[in-house]
């Protein structure tokens, strides 16, 4: 049986604004197991990014709601202060590809020092040499020839660029990658190729990824697990199998029946509306405004039950058994 590398209970992420706090996560909760890449589905704005930076303590300075438990190799890391969170946990267990990270290298430095700082800076005791070795070692897990470590940023294309970041978030062999929209700002023939690289990365060294994207098909190719994220809520967690095979909860269904298939001619269908605000969300199902399926009872916060396959879904079609209430 796998080991659950990150169990996330309750996690709340709220930011302060003239307007009122802005509740970008709210009370999130998934297990992620060892060697399993979880993806993380839905609209912009839903708190995709703002999830796993409250699972990387990245946060700006107008947090005025951060708590719950992120449970990482059995430790709850949100006990840790700052300081130890830094020095043992942040990029050397868990490390980040952010969103847009084509662009985030650094222009003037060449790409080898910009991959050697961070195992320079938390290992002391590591040369330049042996940081350079294992440099050169990512590069090579990624696919890049060693001598563009040389190279500036500039010199490389963007889907060279976007492998180099991989390469510097696999430097220090964390045991948790998380992955911010890897391919959004690439043509579909270098998304390819760099989804090509992650499974190979997945299956060869067992690496635990977290995906965020708003790109089901994407999700698709490295996902064993699909989290829906609507609101700043998770309205659905379930196994990639079964997902894309049923979705069970109505946001789900329609974000599968905007997908184009090449097996099936289906009439693509949309999302009505637009999502409320965070700031001051509906009290009930924050949904139903936009639901076909919405009912008196929707009008009440929905609880989280677990349906077959583990799948968990929030929504009241669904009774605490897991039987279907409502066609």
């Amino acid at each position: 049986m796998s080991k659950v590398l990150l169990d996330v209970r309750n996690l709340k992420l709220y930011f302060r604004t003239r307007s009122g706090p802005v509740q970008a996560v709210d009370n999130v909760s998934f297990q992620l197991e060892e060697g399993k890449t979880l993806a993380v589905v839905g609209e912009s704005g839903c708190g995709k990014t703002s999830l796993t930076k409250a699972i990387l303590r990245l946060l700006p300075r107008n947090v005025e709601t951060y708590e719950g438990e992120i449970i990482f190799e059995g430790e709850d890391i949100m006990k840790y202060n700052e300081d130890k969170f830094r020095k043992e946990i942040r990029w050397s267990k868990i490390a980040m590809v952010p969103q847009a990270s084509m662009n985030s290298l650094n222009p003037v430095l060449r790409i080898e020092d910009q991959l050697m700082e961070p195992l320079l800076l938390h290992d002391r005791t590591m040369t330049k040499k042996k940081a350079l070795d294992r440099v050169k070692e990512v590069f090579n897990i990624v696919g890049l020839p060693t001598d563009f470590l040389r190279r500036y940023p500039f010199e490389l294309s963007g889907g060279m660029r976007q492998r180099a970041t991989i390469a510097m978030a696999l430097a220090a062999n964390p045991k948790l990658v998380v992955l911010d929209e890897p391919s959004s700002a690439l043509d579909l023939l270098t998304q390819a190729n760099l989804m090509n690289v992650l499974k190979r990365i997945k299956q060869e060294y067992k690496t635990t990824f977290i995906l965020i994207t708003h790109d089901i098909g994407t999700a698709s190719e490295l996902a064993d697990e699909i989290a829906v994220m609507y609101a700043g809520e998770m309205v659905e967690y379930s196994s990639a199998e079964y997902f894309y095979t049923d979705a069970h909860h109505p946001y789900s269904r329609k974000l599968m029946a905007s997908v184009p298939t090449l097996r099936e001619d289906k009439e693509l269908q949309f999302i009505p509306g637009q999502p409320p605000s965070l700031i001051n969300p509906p009290s009930g199902c924050r949904y139903a405004a936009r639901c076909e399926k919405r009912f008196e009872k929707c009008s009440e916060h929905p609880c989280t039950v677990e349906l077959e396959h583990g799948a968990k879904v929030q929504c009241w079609l669904y009774d605490e058994t897991g039987e279907v209430k409502h066609a």
